[in-house]
Order: structure tokens, then C-alpha cells, then sequence
């Protein structure tokens, strides 16, 4: 089987999950808000990321706001972006949803316990 990897092998995919608040589309559509991100696990640069969200062009302004940003390390950077330049209203989901991502990384790349 021959595949082609978009991706390097160096590579890893983390999803963060959150809600939307109220009546919103991406709840009627997907019933949750989740961002996936795909990163290099050493570096916690970002390559690339998808949204949950019901318009490209949402999709791709989101997708701005971390390519090329460091998972954890840029946090700051990020949260700063999002509140300062995302103002539809799945703000707070975008947090929770990268919070959430931040977290499963953490646990991905810790140090594995070993049972004597």
C-alpha cells in the first residue's frame, strides 16, 4: 500500500473539544465545537488545524490565528489574537476548545511512568 503523507512522521493530531453557547449553527450542525490540530510533537509548532464551524471563510480566519504558533508556548500570543481579532460567537468555545487541545497535548508528551 502506497501512501502519501501530507504530513511529516514527525507529526501528531490533537483535538480539543468544547460547546457553543445558545442557539448556535456549528451546535445545530455538529452538536459540539472541536479544533484539530496537527503539530510537530517536539516543537509544538502548529502545521495546520480544521474548526468545527459552518463557513470557509470562518474556518480559514481561525485557522490564521494559530498556523505556524507554537501549541503551548505561544498561548498568550494566541488568546491575545482571539479576543482581540474573533468576534463571532464561538469566541469562548475557540478558548475552551484550545485549552482543551493544550491539555491532551501535555498529556500526549509527558514523560511515560514506568511500574516496577
Amino acid at each position: 500500500m502506497v501512501h502519501d503523507a501530507e504530513y511529516p512522521k514527525e507529526s501528531i493530531l490533537i483535538v480539543g473539544n468544547s460547546q457553543t453557547t445558545g442557539f448556535n449553527p456549528i451546535n445545530q450542525q455538529f452538536g459540539a465545537f472541536f479544533i484539530t490540530f496537527i503539530l510537530l510533537r517536539e516543537t509544538e509548532e502548529i502545521l495546520d488545524c480544521a474548526v468545527s464551524v459552518t463557513l470557509e471563510t470562518t474556518g480559514r480566519f481561525i485557522r490564521g490565528l494559530f498556523v505556524g504558533r507554537r501549541l503551548v508556548h505561544d498561548e498568550s500570543l494566541v488568546l491575545a489574537d482571539v479576543h482581540n481579532r474573533y468576534f463571532g460567537s464561538s469566541q469562548k468555545a475557540i478558548v475552551a476548545a484550545y485549552r482543551d487541545a493544550i491539555k491532551k497535548y501535555k498529556e500526549v508528551t509527558a514523560p511515560k511512568k514506568t511500574v516496577k
